[in-house]
């Protein structure tokens, strides 16, 4: 007997094959997507940390180094020298008492003490603010001693004080020290001249005390005259505050408060500052130990300005970017637990600054 064998020719795949071949390539590309898109997420998240971490310190470092230097003068405490303020409006007094000072913001709309007019209207409600008072050292010495009290003063070049006329400048020889602005601003062979002219200032002499500032002589006793151990400063007293920034968001931002009217103009530093509160390390037994951190209106109300040592600077920073949390993020800060109202990510960063002018 003999058997037919029959060959079976396949001539392509069931519909049932094609659909589980379907289902398993979407279930591959499905993970694939899956695992794009939370790489995706995670980048986003490492790079805005990085970026929150970043603006951080950089707004730590700025407000570090003026605190820092609040109060010189090139050699010695403020405390221990003469100090004369000639410089015409709106360069500030500089005392022993405004070295270092602030506002406290005692409700959204309320600061004690009072806001200047100057940032009033543009600081963000329930934020602090903080001001600082130096001279910062240009390498500019005197070369040729002052003979009477209004003579121009002539210093060393090249040096890094960039001097313009209408410049805030203090001229120090560690026992007295005069704020004044600088004239016309001319150049000679390894010298540069600032005259300090009535235009720019409330009168053309250095006196010891106020009488006889004016324009008229200050008298052989009161005379001051600036020998070639001295040195030129520029004079800044710098005031740091949160305000809206450009992208919208909170920022923090610097003025300068010795700039003439017409160039003032707030800057803005660091973007993502959304906050920022300051209290300040009182010495209330001269010992130069911090017996207590208070608010700028305690401290104020006290007429203590002279006994801060230091000062605390916590500061809240948000990310540029939203939708980084799959829930709204809770936080503490300044003693009050907060959930915010986006998905942004948020980091408080707090550090303790000394006053080294003030600090033995």
């Amino acid at each position: 007997m003999t058997h037919t064998k029959t060959q079976t020719t396949q001539y392509g795949i069931t519909l049932v094959e094609l659909m589980v071949a379907m289902v398993i390539g979407l279930l591959l590309a499905a993970g694939i997507s899956q695992v794009f898109v939370s790489s995706q997420q995670t980048y986003r998240i490492t790079e805005e940390q990085s970026r929150l971490q970043e603006n951080a310190r950089f707004a730590l470092e700025f407000i570090t180094r003026d605190v820092r230097e609040a109060g010189y003068t090139g050699c010695r405490a403020i405390e221990e020298m003469n100090v004369q303020t000639v410089a015409n409006a709106p360069v500030p007094n500089y005392t022993e008492n405004s070295i270092i000072n602030g506002n406290e913001a005692t409700s959204a709309t309320v600061w004690a003490p009072a806001l200047n007019a100057s940032i009033s209207g543009s600081v963000v409600g329930g934020t602090d603010t903080i001001t600082i008072q130096k001279g910062s050292s240009c390498g500019a010495t005197l070369i040729t001693p002052m003979t009477i009290s209004s003579a121009n003063i002539k210093v060393s070049s090249p040096n890094s004080c960039n001097l313009t006329a209408g410049d805030a400048l203090m001229i120090s020889d560690c026992q007295d020290a005069h704020i004044f602005r600088a004239g016309t601003v001319s150049n000679g062979t390894g010298s540069q001249t600032i005259p300090h002219p009535a235009s720019n200032n409330t009168g053309t002499h250095f006196c010891i005390n106020q009488a006889g500032i004016g324009t008229g002589s200050c008298g052989t006793a009161n005379a001051k005259l600036y020998g070639a151990d001295s040195e030129l400063l520029q004079f800044t007293s710098l005031t740091y505050f949160i305000r809206q920034g450009a992208g919208g968001r909170n920022a923090l931002w610097v003025f300068d408060n010795t700039e003439a009217a017409s160039a003032q103009n707030p800057m803005e530093l660091i973007e993502g500052v959304e906050d920022m509160q300051v209290t300040y390390g009182v010495d209330t037994t001269g010992d130069d130990i911090v017996d207590a951190y208070q608010t700028a209106n305690t401290v104020n109300a006290a007429t203590n300005w002279i006994n801060v040592i230091s000062a605390e600077i916590s500061l809240l920073v948000e990310t540029q970017d939203d939708n980084l949390t799959t829930d709204n993020m809770t936080y503490t800060y300044n003693g009050a637990t907060v959930t915010s109202a986006d998905n942004r990510l948020r980091r408080v960063f707090t550090t303790v600054i000394g006053i080294r002018n003030r600090v033995q």
